[in-house]
Order: C-alpha cells, then sequence, then structure tokens
C-alpha cells in the first residue's frame, strides 16, 4: 500500500512539472483546449499505468511526450474522418490569448500552424524543451536526422512567419 502512495505522489509531482507543458505542446497540435485536456489527461493515465506496472522510468519525460504526441495524432486522424452534423457543432473555443499588441504573436503562431503536422510536432517539441534525443524516440526518428529536420523545420517557419502580412490586433479582429 505504501509503495502505491509513493508511487500516486511522485504522479502527482510529474504532473504539476511537466503537465502545462504538455498540455501547451498538445494544444499547439490538435488546437482546440478541450482535446489538448483530453491528450494531457490520457497521457497521465498511461503514465500512471507504466508506473504502476514497474515500467522503463529511464527517460520518462521523452516517453511522456512520445504519447502525447501520439495521443494527438491519433486525434488529428479521427477529426480528420469527421463530418460535424452541423455548422454549430464545428465551433471552435478560442484559447485565451498572450499580449499581442502588434500582431506578431498572432502571426507566429498561424505561420506554425501552416506547417505540415511533422514539421509543427518538431518545433513544438523541441519548444518544451527536449533534446534532439527526446525528439528522435517521440517521433520515431534516427537521433542524427533530427537536428536538420528541426533546422528546416525552423526555416519553413519563419519563411511562414514573414510572408503572413503581420496586422495589429486592433485591426484584425472586429468589437462587435
Amino acid at each position: 500500500m505504501e509503495c502505491q502512495v509513493t508511487s500516486r505522489q511522485r504522479l502527482g509531482d510529474l504532473f504539476h512539472e511537466w503537465g502545462p507543458g504538455v498540455y501547451r505542446f498538445a494544444l499547439g497540435l490538435v488546437r482546440r483546449p478541450h482535446e489538448a485536456e483530453d491528450v494531457l489527461q490520457e497521457t497521465f493515465l498511461k503514465l500512471m499505468r507504466h508506473l504502476d506496472a514497474g515500467g522503463d522510468e529511464s527517460n520518462l519525460r521523452a516517453w511522456v511526450f512520445t504519447v502525447a504526441a501520439n495521443a494527438c495524432r491519433d486525434r488529428m486522424r479521427r477529426r480528420a474522418r469527421w463530418l460535424s452534423w452541423t455548422p454549430e457543432t464545428d465551433l471552435r473555443v478560442q484559447a485565451e490569448a498572450p499580449p499581442d499588441d502588434d500582431g506578431r504573436v498572432r502571426a507566429a503562431q498561424g505561420a506554425l500552424q501552416r506547417l505540415s503536422n511533422r514539421d509543427r510536432l518538431l518545433v513544438t517539441l523541441r519548444a518544451q524543451g527536449l533534446s534532439y534525443r527526446d525528439i528522435a524516440a517521440a517521433m520515431s526518428l534516427q537521433p542524427a536526422s533530427v537536428g536538420r529536420l528541426l533546422a528546416r523545420a525552423l526555416g519553413r517557419w519563419e519563411r511562414a512567419y514573414h510572408d503572413a502580412p503581420v496586422v495589429p490586433q486592433a485591426y484584425g479582429r472586429s468589437s462587435s
């Protein structure tokens, strides 16, 4: 019983440490807050089962982000096959946006969304602080390829950012 309590406490500690990053990572991929919350929950439930089963703990952070990346991919595949019944069921919930007086944050986010799924995944994993080795594990890539692929993804993101017009937020949205 004491071992299980310790395991639950460790899971709680890991959730508090990694949960916000996993949520931001998932939100960047699935683009819907409620789906990002579901990915976060699924990821930590799998982590709980993994720890309870005595799974490998040598690189849990990479393992967690790999599970989250796979959950995001699954959700995006399911969504691509889904046809909504009415336009009302396809409404998107807007996440609270960071301050963006000059439109640069919105332009950077828009440029990120225009990247391919693989490029967006590379950039967001790196933005979460994962090493090249961890990114390789999360994406099933050769570790030697990550630097080259990430550099290309960052270049495409930069080009997409510079190709998009920057419109201050006050001019880009109507107030009605």
